[in-house]
């Protein structure tokens, strides 16, 4: 595969490479305007004047990253220091990778096409596993050695943030520094350091050393070791550099009422997945479902006040004209005060003809109060997420929600117009059987007709059912995944139990879960694997029309990986998991208690309630220094739970320090 260092229009920059790129290259390729920059708010600084210059890298096509709000986040947080500059970089389709190949043309900056190399740091905001191979695409293209080893002081430092940062081995090799956790006080600090030690003059391998070591929530793979038993599960994880962090604590922000956020957002050219102005309205989530990492690691919950969404909703319309508002959060109708503040703002911009959008309801009691105010402006569809159709499924995956909420809901929406839901299912799930899965089918339909209830003709009614991927940090990082085979047949019983025409059962492809689910679980051995694809052709893994499963097959076995033996199987509780060194979200005893109570289908409540009048229970998480219980911790965590044991040979091992389950699993327990 050729590089771009092979030819000489890698000497273009600014001006001269826009004119190039234009010229050659938009005319000939798929929505060249992806690529056009110059955008409604973009910000254009002085490379000149910077003092440090980011560029921020989203692994996957620009209208997926214009989408991302923790993307435009933490662009704007580089660019609130007068002194920094940030500017942003996306991953090139293939006909515009193949076309800037052809040209010679390097990976280049929207705002001043800039070479990326030309950074001091390049910054990847990744929150889906399958953009692992547009990473390197992105570094092969800007000229940057794929090896964090290979790196000089020429190059500029590779840093790599989000979700899938909590499982970061697969990718190590290619990272010089993941963050963890939340980027708002992380992305400055580790900025003001690489430069203060870049200014010092020292190596590269001090300054990476010295930022592992002074900055809380920064991991460096370089300075950690894996030690494998015969079988190839891992023996240990051992520090090899002295007063490195053991594991990394992930970084939160506390005050979110006062954290940055963009009100004067760039308007993208080209019509985002999401397009809209979104404002985040709350972080974390209280609930606990046993599937979702993101509730997990982000915990815990943390709101903007009604006050401060309505002043950053008016400031966001001015500057940017969308003609809707996206309230974000990972379960909106837990707000507290949502239905005020849906009601206080539609006052305000319903004769503006702005909508309001609420894209992730929990099926609670505040869900039938919102459709009322949702329609309002225009009428689109009614989105919740009950992720399984059964009672017990729910209790399973510690989502208790009732079946009459959604329906009281729904019936309130087909009152106001509403014509269309859309439901959000998962499959695959520990303890699921057919009759679980028959009934997303069963459920799908009767929601489509309540509809008639009001003389009209059913609802249409889209069920996105997805395939459950065991995560990092989640009460389900042990449970085994299904086979391809399995996933098929399942979605086909599912796609059969709907008989009404009005309701669309959609499912996802089984090859990019079960690719997903290699990337979730595996470690860094993976990386050999996921280069070796890469330069066979695999690009754009996520994205059904473009996944090579054959290459990646190819991969593995080349480098003698065996793809099932990593997603498929269970984990034993005694086994190091390969995200150990930056485990520390809730405390892995809670999560196995959690994984316990999983087992016998019981519910463990809401750690917290966002009403300030009610007391909320505590179940000791680990995840926040709020807890009324916080000062016995220690002795609560060491008391036994009554029914909640595993058993003695795993409850002993809920206390092993990482360097102590080598001994463990060798003695046998």
């Amino acid at each position: 595969m050729p590089t771009v260092a092979e030819f000489p229009a890698r000497g273009l920059t600014g001006r001269a490479l826009r004119r190039y790129v234009e010229a050659k290259l938009l005319p000939h390729v798929e929505t060249p305007a992806q690529y056009a920059g110059g955008e409604l708010n973009q910000t254009v600084k002085d490379h000149a004047a910077a003092r440090v210059k980011v560029a921020l890298a989203f692994p996957d096509t620009y209208a997926m990253g214009m989408s991302s709000t923790g993307y435009r986040i933490l662009h704007h947080v580089w660019n609130l220091r007068e002194d920094y500059l940030c500017e942003r970089v996306f991953a090139p389709w293939p006909d515009m990778e193949a076309r800037m190949r052809e040209h010679g043309v390097p990976l280049f900056s929207l705002e001043t096409y800039t070479p990326i190399r030309s950074f001091d740091v390049l910054a990847f905001s990744c929150a889906y596993e399958m953009g692992f191979t547009n990473i390197l695409t992105m570094l092969d293209l800007a000229g940057i050695p794929l090896k964090a080893s290979e790196r000089t002081l020429d190059d500029p430092f590779v840093i790599f943030g989000g979700h899938t940062a909590f499982a970061p081995e697969p990718v190590a090799d290619y990272i010089d520094a993941f963050c963890i956790g939340e980027g708002e006080e992380l992305a400055l600090d580790v900025t003001e350091k690489l430069d203060e030690l870049k200014r010092a003059g020292l190596p590269r391998e001090e300054i990476l050393l010295r930022l592992c070591r002074e900055v809380p929530g920064v991991y460096v793979p370089r300075f950690y070791g894996f030690q494998y038993f015969p079988d190839g599960s891992i023996a240990d994880v051992v520090p090899l550099a002295a007063r490195v962090p053991f594991p990394v604590k992930r970084r939160i922000v506390h005050d979110l009422e006062n954290a940055p956020f963009p009100t004067k957002q760039i308007v993208p050219y080209v019509e985002a997945v999401f397009d809209r102005y979104s404002i985040e309205i709350m972080r974390g989530c209280v609930n606990g479902c046993r599937f979702c990492q993101a509730g997990m690691i982000t915990r815990t919950q943390r709101q903007r006040s009604v006050e401060k969404v309505i002043e950053l909703a008016k400031k966001g319309y001015e500057e940017t004209g969308y003609d809707e508002i996206g309230l974000l959060s990972l379960s909106s109708s837990d707000y507290y005060g949502i239905t005020e503040l849906a009601t206080r703002l539609n006052d305000y911009f319903e004769e503006k003809g702005v909508s309001i959008g609420l894209p992730s309801l929990r099926m609670n009691e505040v869900l039938a109060t919102l459709p009322k105010e949702l329609a309002r402006v225009r009428k689109g569809g009614l989105t919740i997420a009950p992720e399984a159709a059964t009672e017990r499924m729910r209790n399973i995956i510690n989502k208790p929600v009732k079946d009459e909420h959604l329906i009281a809901a729904v019936r309130e929406a087909f009152k106001h117009g509403f014509d269309h839901v859309k439901l959000y299912f998962m499959l695959g799930l520990p303890g699921e059987t057919d009759a679980d899965l028959r009934a997303i089918g069963e459920f799908s339909d009767k929601i489509s007709l309540l509809r008639t209830e009001l003389g009209k003709s059913p609802a249409k009614v889209s069920s996105s059912v997805s395939s459950f991927v065991p995560k990092a940090g989640t009460p389900f990082q042990w449970a085994p995944m299904l086979t391809r085979e399995e996933w098929r047949r399942r979605q086909q019983l599912i796609v059969k139990s709907s008989r009404i025409k009005a309701v669309r059962v959609k499912v996802h492809d089984p090859d990019v879960s079960y690719l997903e689910g290699v990337f979730s679980r595996g470690d860094r051995r993976l990386g050999a694997a996921i280069e070796a694809a890469w330069r066979a052709g695999a690009r754009f893994d996520g994205w059904d029309e473009h996944l090579k499963l054959e290459v990646w097959n190819a991969a593995f076995q080349a480098h003698g990986i065996d793809p099932d033996w990593i997603a498929l199987r269970e984990r034993p509780l005694h086994e190091i998991l390969p995200w150990v060194a930056v485990n520390d979200t809730v405390s892995e005893q809670f999560l196995k208690r959690e994984l316990k109570r999983a087992e016998q289908g019981r519910i463990t409540e809401s750690c917290a309630d966002t009403n300030p009048a009610k007391e909320a229970p505590c179940f000791i998480c680990d995840g926040c220094e709020r807890s009324p219980l916080w000062d016995k911790k220690e002795e609560l965590l060491a008391a036994p739970v009554k029914g909640e044991a595993r058993d003695a040979r795993y409850a002993k091992n809920w206390q092993l320090t990482p360097g102590a389950h080598a001994a463990a699993a060798g003695s046998g327990d």
